[in-house]
């Protein structure tokens, strides 16, 4: 897992074929700008269980089509099937799976540790490549995915090219990388932002975007955690001479318009001579340009800078919007636009703006389909479903996002209407879910609510204001402060509450060297209880033989009872469930039995997005949003972490009967500055079996 020298230069070029050119296609019409532009493969998604819940997706009968006809002209298609499973899903999720296996894809892309294992054992001929949202980027985290059936890794996009270079030498499995396209402010797989602020969760393709939202924070305001596009075109003679198995293009949600240009533009990096890389890259960029964007930057692939962080809009912009009304107003164009055209109106505050799909235009009074650059037109909109409540239009620039006139190009290929051809014949077969996944099992109603209470703590020092409120056990952040401050409270330990050390999220190159060396030297002091946050550090500390008990934190939490099974696979001996679960889901998995232990994270302020790069300037007061929402930066690890000013109590969880292998309630008191009276307030709920204080999260609401 050690990331080695940091002097040792990067890989020479030792390939031979070249990586696959990997393209999204989140509808018909994108799907056929990634063939003619000239893709390799194209990920797709059905129009349930993707990781782009609000992309256009594909229905069973047009992704049948979509294979055989991308087959038949030598491309592949991987299957994305990236979302968390919740446990009354799996039955859905198992039909569907199947369903999809017989069209015979070139892979599946999961998330889902437990629909992973659906898929090995009922589908053993696809191959199955993780997600990116499986947050792994160590070479113990490939070892673990590889002991988990998969066969190909998407690498976070948080990853520098000394670190890619770092898993490639590991030679343990294919590797994705991607090099254009969107960027997440949050670490891949580690965002709760959007679930925590209205259940539409990031891990299940629902992301609402809090991060491109203004903020302020002292005087400072403006889109804090808007994460610039990545443009990785500089570095292709690097990356095509590694042995990777594909370049992949980010953009599922994008129209055929950026698929069209995006990949045209990396097909011709990739094809062209080493003696010819810089003509084409000047070309590459002219065409880029033209790519209704955000700013772009080169990522993480130099390491964080602050590049990364943009105040840009997504789009190309199309003028300056003069509300003239509730639902309309002038512009004066800078380019054509066209009916049909998807667009954003972004206020000069800096919100995140109204999208809609331009469906009336008039010039000199009269409708028209399209109008050229130069026009003074009248723009009506209707906003969409996820775009925020505005009950007056407000003046701003407008950007065009995709273009309805391409679009209506694409969806006009004989290609697409050959998949619709096909789609007519399809005819979906009756396929019944096993037992394992049908059969519902009833939990006792007098089964006791254990009240055994696990406080999690972020310093040590902290230890005699807890001790009073009858820990159950004592979980610590595994920090060099604390590993070697430790031994100040042997005594007062001797007769009390069993130790676990945590680990934080992320630990790279220095951070990582240093926690390896503290775990060593706590199991050398007899120390063998864990709480790891990813699947490397489980294998890291399985790998050690030393007859450890390793538990997973909230952030491998399980949405179902199959992904429990996995995680125990790998040697955990429990596991903290999701917090973001509706309560429909707990009640669900309280059903289900299992030979493993679980914790419910009862109780804290779980970071909401946790992330590589820390925005410049930012004062240690609160980032307020729109709406007043309070929120608080903190670090863990190697991570900067975003907190909200409310704490999650899910406190809904007690009155319904546990799980039978519920091993304790888990109390984060890890970054509160009066962790003693909390506690005490915490405990005093779970005694009268009450909520009382913070938020149920989704308990009540829902997941979506």
């Amino acid at each position: 897992m050690s990331l080695g020298p940091r002097t040792r230069p990067l890989a020479a070029p030792r390939l031979l074929a070249k990586p696959e050119l990997l393209a999204p296609a989140g509808g018909l019409a994108s799907w056929a700008a990634a063939l003619e532009a000239g893709a390799d493969a194209i990920y797709a998604g059905f129009s349930s269980f993707s990781a782009r819940a609000y992309a256009d997706n594909f229905s069973l009968a047009e992704m049948s089509g979509v294979i055989r006809q991308s087959h038949e002209l030598g491309v592949k298609v991987y299957l994305a099937f990236n979302s968390l499973i919740k446990q009354n899903e799996l039955p859905q999720a198992y039909q569907t799976l199947l369903a999809l296996a017989a069209m015979e894809p070139d892979a599946f892309i999961i998330q889902d540790l437990g629909l992973a294992s659906l898929a090995t054992r009922h589908c053993p001929k696809i191959p199955l490549h993780a997600s990116t949202l499986t947050a792994v980027y160590s070479r113990a985290g490939l070892t673990a995915l590889q002991k988990l059936g998969f066969q190909r890794a998407v690498l976070p996009r948080e990853l520098s090219l000394r670190e890619i270079d770092n898993l490639i030498r590991a030679e343990i499995m294919p590797l994705e990388v991607f090099v254009h396209g969107s960027m997440c402010f949050s670490f891949s797989g580690l965002c709760l932002f959007s679930s925590f602020l209205g259940g539409r969760s990031a891990l299940r393709g629902a992301c609402a975007q809090p991060c491109r939202r203004s903020y302020a924070n002292g005087s400072k305001r403006g889109t804090l955690f808007s994460a610039a596009d990545l443009m990785a075109a500089e570095t292709l003679p690097l990356l095509r001479s590694w042995p990777l198995g594909a370049l992949k293009i980010e953009g599922r949600m994008k129209g055929p318009d950026y698929v069209s240009r995006v990949v045209g533009a990396y097909r011709l990096l990739l094809d062209c001579a080493e003696e010819d890389f810089a003509a084409a890259l000047e070309r590459a960029r002219s065409i880029l340009g033209e790519v209704a964007g955000r700013p772009t930057s080169r990522g993480f692939l130099d390491g964080p800078s602050s590049a990364l962080v943009s105040q840009g809009a997504a789009g190309l912009k199309v003028g300056f919007f003069q509300p003239q009304g509730a639902d309309r107003g002038q512009v004066k164009l800078e380019r054509p636009i066209y009916l049909k055209d998807r667009l954003r109106l972004v206020p000069i505050a800096g919100q995140e703006g109204l999208a809609f799909k331009l469906k009336k235009m008039l010039l000199e009074g009269q409708e028209t389909p399209m109008a050229e650059a130069g026009s003074l037109v009248t723009i009506f909109v209707s906003t969409e479903k996820d775009a925020p409540d505005a009950p007056n239009l407000p003046k701003g620039t407008l950007y065009l996002t995709t273009s309805g006139q391409e679009e209506k190009t694409y969806l006009a290929k004989e290609s697409v209407k050959k998949v619709r051809q096909w789609a007519q014949g399809y005819h979906l077969k009756n396929i019944n879910p096993p037992r394992e996944l049908t059969t519902k099992e009833t939990a006792r109603d007098n089964f006791p609510f254990p009240r055994h209470l696990w406080y999690w703590l972020g310093q040590l020092d902290a230890l005699p204001e807890i001790l009073p409120y009858s820990p159950e056990r004592l979980v610590i952040a595994l920090t060099p402060a604390n590993a070697r401050s430790f031994s100040r409270y042997k005594k007062t330990l001797r007769s009390g509450p069993q130790v676990m050390w945590s680990f934080p999220a992320l630990l790279f190159s220095n951070g990582w060297e240093k926690i390896r060396r503290e775990v060593t030297r706590l199991i050398d002091q007899g120390f063998r209880d864990f709480m790891v946050a990813n699947l490397g550090q489980a294998e890291f500390l399985s790998s050690l033989g030393a007859n450890l008990k390793i538990w997973g934190d909230h952030r491998l939490g399980p949405l179902n009872h199959l992904t429990e099974a996995a995680l125990e696979r790998l040697g955990l001996s429990g596991v903290t469930l999701s917090p973001e679960m509706d309560l429909e889901t707990y009640q669900g998995l309280a059903k289900k039995p299992g030979s493993g232990s679980v914790l419910l994270y009862l109780f804290g302020r779980p970071a909401l997005f946790t992330s590589r790069y820390q925005p410049l300037g930012l004062k240690r007061g609160p980032i307020v949003s729109p709406r007043g929402e309070k929120y608080f930066a903190a670090t863990e690890g190697d991570a900067f972490i975003l907190q909200s000013e409310t704490r999650i109590f899910l406190g809904g969880c007690l009155k319904s009967p546990a799980p039978r292998r519920l091993a304790g309630l888990l109390i984060d008191l890890r970054l509160e500055p009066r962790p003693g009276e909390l506690a005490r307030l915490v405990k005093k709920a779970v005694a009268e079996g009450r909520g009382g204080f913070g938020s149920g999260f989704n308990l009540k609401r829902g997941l979506r």
